[in-house]
């Protein structure tokens, strides 16, 4: 019964606003105003967040955005000695799934490569710990409009903004060089794979893929698929510069349009993991955070 008063009780507010409504048309003045039903929201924030817990790391914090029905947050690391009077460099880094920001921020220790190198580290949070890839997804707009914001909010090198990520996040990060490389200056994929359909840059974007031959979760191959199509998106032409630094083995693609760069390397016996951390690594593996910011560096960047 409580159900059907409540039905009962809806439409007789439902009749009132309709009169309300009438009268105000009519020139009446009408006895109560009428508010509009709030959207829906959908809180995709991380659990770092929702908890109300301040970051571990001096310099880090979370900020939070209301976009599209959806409550949307970023963990920002600005190394306390960056140079505010010029513009910097932005990495923005994307978790694999199931994870959130901070827990990339904690197993890569990326925070600690952004100090020395001197620039901004962003970490966003996929909705509930998840990306969708699709392109024209709302994550292509939340991302966009992130970097929209941190223009704003900071002096940013609009030539060298640059994205990571690994495992999940990887498809991400490529959907971002595909949909964004205007914006886009590079893109770094750890033990990653990219959607083979739907990618038309306006422009070539630079590629580093990072992957393990014995990565069980995303198998090589994937990697290796991933580099060969952006060898192709970019008009890359001839042989790789192969070389060997230990169990490392890279391949590099140097005559691409643009003057773009596709690199691949290859890590013998390497597992899925963030090279160079404490999460199941292999003795002599590279260490992801310095290449990721050599090879990023080592670009010619256009305005």
């Amino acid at each position: 019964m409580g159900i059907w008063r409540e039905k009962w009780r809806s439409l007789v507010f439902f009749i009132a606003a309709l009169l309300f409504g009438t009268a105000a048309c009519s020139g009446s003045t009408p006895t109560a105003s009428l508010r509009s039903s709030p959207i829906p929201v959908v809180d995709c924030r991380g659990a770092m967040e929702t908890a109300g817990a301040a970051s571990p790391t001096a310099g880090a914090r979370y900020v939070s955005r209301t976009l599209a029905g959806e409550i949307r947050d970023y963990r920002i690391f600005r190394p306390p000695a960056l140079d505010s009077t010029k513009p910097v460099p932005l990495i923005i880094a994307l978790h694999g799934t199931p994870s959130e920001a901070d827990e990339l921020a904690s197993i890569s220790r990326f925070d600690d490569e952004a100090v020395k190198a001197g620039f901004l580290a962003v970490y966003p949070n996929g909705c509930q710990g998840s990306w969708h890839t699709a392109a024209g997804s709302d994550d292509v707009n939340f991302i966009s409009r992130l970097i929209d914001q941190l223009q704003v909010d900071f002096r940013i090198d609009s030539a060298r903004v640059y994205v990571v990520g690994v495992s999940a996040g990887s498809p991400m990060a490529y959907r971002m060089a595909c949909e964004l490389s205007d914006r886009i200056a590079g893109v770094a994929s750890i033990a990653g794979s990219m959607s083979s359909s739907g990618c038309q840059p306006s422009r070539p974007v630079s590629i580093l893929e990072m992957h393990g031959t014995v990565d069980l979760n995303v198998p090589y191959p994937r990697g290796l698929a991933a580099v060969q199509q952006w060898t192709t998106l970019n008009g890359c032409v001839g042989d790789p510069v192969l070389s060997q630094s230990g169990i490392t083995k890279t391949s590099v693609w140097n005559r691409c349009n643009a003057k773009a760069v596709v690199r691949l390397d290859t890590v013998v016996g390497g597992h899925h993991t963030w090279f160079g951390s404490d999460f199941d690594p292999v003795p002599g593996e590279p260490n992801a955070n310095a290449e990721i910011w050599t090879f990023f560096s080592s670009l010619q960047t256009t305005a």
